[in-house]
């Protein structure tokens, strides 16, 4: 049986999909099959940053009206054979997406559910950035989830520079966790590559240990502050700080 875990923030911009994707293919490269369920029924964003745009012969719509088997939604990922999506493009009615994944749970390790609610989750993961109206709104996102019955929250802090933390500008990310009273779970740097379609190295690492700490093999966050001690930590402060 697959560990369901429901990403999320109720606050845009955060990188939710960016995370669910990061997160999934760190947990394909340690073994773990892995699916990645899509749930912008827009335009497929999760797909899109997951490297598999328009790769989709059914989507969770289909699934609904009864054209295919969940089995047939499955997008498997070209480069990584650990890692598949489903697509919500069109869905109308939730019901139908915890059917398919009910149909899909014993083939996966992990099912990321990428804003993607269920009532049948293990766990969910809250992802926000170090500013304080995301911070806020990931506080309300607690106190929604654990009024849906959710008692296994996390804590993701994305986009997080560790420059703005030694300028006092930002909050560390144990004291974000702290403020919202949430384990955190993950911490990822900024990296502009990101909405590029690219992952900096340090980026693939933060990924990595994240994925360690939800199998919990290991409690370790990346560290975001190292890099900019130091003359070069300095130079790159003060570049960030023109950006």
């Amino acid at each position: 049986m697959a560990k369901k875990i429901y990403m999320t923030s109720i606050k845009g911009g955060t990188g939710v999909s960016s995370c669910a994707a990061g997160l999934g293919f760190a947990l394909a490269a340690a073994g773990e099959r892995t699916l990645i369920a899509d749930g912008d029924v827009y335009y497929g964003g999760g797909l899109i940053v997951g490297g598999c745009a328009n790769m989709q012969t059914y989507t969770l719509a289909d699934y609904e009206r009864g054209a295919c088997r969940a089995k047939q939604m499955l997008v498997p990922h070209p480069k990584n054979t650990n890692l598949s999506f489903v697509s919500s493009l069109g869905l109308k009615n939730a019901e139908a997406a915890d059917r398919a994944l009910a149909e899909l749970d014993g083939l996966f390790d992990y099912i990321l559910l990428d804003k993607l609610p269920t009532p049948y989750c293990d766990e969910a993961l809250i992802v926000t950035d170090p500013y304080m109206p995301s911070v806020k709104s990931a506080d309300r996102c607690k106190a929604i989830l654990s009024d849906g019955g959710i008692r296994d929250i996390g804590l993701i802090v994305n986009k997080l520079n560790g420059g703005q933390i030694i300028n006092g500008e930002v909050m560390t990310a144990q004291e974000i966790a702290t403020v919202l009273r949430l384990p955190l779970k993950a911490v990822i740097p900024e990296d502009f590559s990101m909405p590029l379609g690219r992952c900096r190295k340090t980026t693939q690492k933060a990924f990595a240990l994240a994925a360690e700490v939800v199998r919990a093999r290991s409690a370790n966050v990346c560290n975001v502050v190292r890099r900019y001690f130091g003359p070069v930590g300095y130079i790159k402060r003060k570049v960030r700080e023109t950006l």
